[in-house]
């Protein structure tokens, strides 16, 4: 039997975290996969704590909730080392990605120093965040050469023992775009990486993280980190 935790990164999710959590609790069931949900709760400004807390009684989940927001990058980290199962499996908590994308995938598994991440196909994000992926994507290749072609997909597996040999302080080098980042501290550290096709949705309800205003700024802080990452 396969054992996992999914690591669920949570910020004023309340329209959405009671049905990710029973989905994906109900297909893990399904498929006999021994899980516990690491919820990392980043300082909601909403009813997302009172939920999930209401959902602890029935599900397997540990809660990491914060008083205040720290970040994105931050709640990833902390969830992954704070994982107990074989594998650990980092996803969004909005819904847009699916438990089928796990349970399709359950072959090609990963091994020792490897990670599996999904490519999204068709992204069904807002423009403004499919161009900012492009755009970046030309810097990330630059600097590491990855040729991936989603490599901040936020579908990331790999054995709970190769992510605990992942440098935590370069990790939290970004402050936004954490999987940009982290695909560059793979690389860095020789961890071998392949990409599956996944199935990806539109939001079911709430807003994504930035604005397109916002673009510029985030294009510099990431391409700041990136580069940290390459020279550290």
């Amino acid at each position: 039997m396969i054992s996992i935790s999914v690591v669920f990164p949570v910020h004023n999710e309340e329209e959405n975290i009671k049905k990710l959590i029973q989905d994906w609790h109900l297909s893990l069931n399904k498929s006999d996969i021994n899980h516990e949900f690491i919820i990392v709760e980043d300082g909601s400004e909403d009813e997302t704590k009172k939920i999930i807390k209401e959902l602890e009684t029935n599900y397997p989940i540990v809660n990491l909730s914060q008083d205040k927001k720290r970040g994105y990058s931050k709640a990833v980290v902390d969830g992954i080392f704070s994982s107990k199962k074989k594998f650990i499996l980092c996803t969004d908590s909005d819904n847009q990605i699916r438990p089928d994308s796990l349970i399709k995938n359950l072959n090609k598994m990963p091994k020792k120093d490897e990670f599996l991440i999904g490519f999204r196909n068709p992204r069904k994000d807002p423009i403004n965040r499919i161009v900012y992926s492009k755009l970046f994507r030309l810097f990330h290749d630059i600097l590491f050469h990855s040729k991936l072609k989603d490599p901040s997909c936020p579908f990331v597996i790999g054995l709970n023992e190769t992510f605990q040999k992942l440098n935590k302080e370069k990790l939290l080098f970004m402050k936004e775009g954490f999987w940009w980042g982290f695909v560059g501290v793979c690389i860095k550290q020789k961890l071998r990486i392949y990409e599956v096709p996944i199935e990806h949705f539109k939001r079911d309800a709430g807003e994504a993280g930035y604005k397109l205003k916002n673009l510029i700024r985030i294009i510099i802080r990431n391409l700041k980190g990136l580069i940290k990452i390459k020279l550290n």
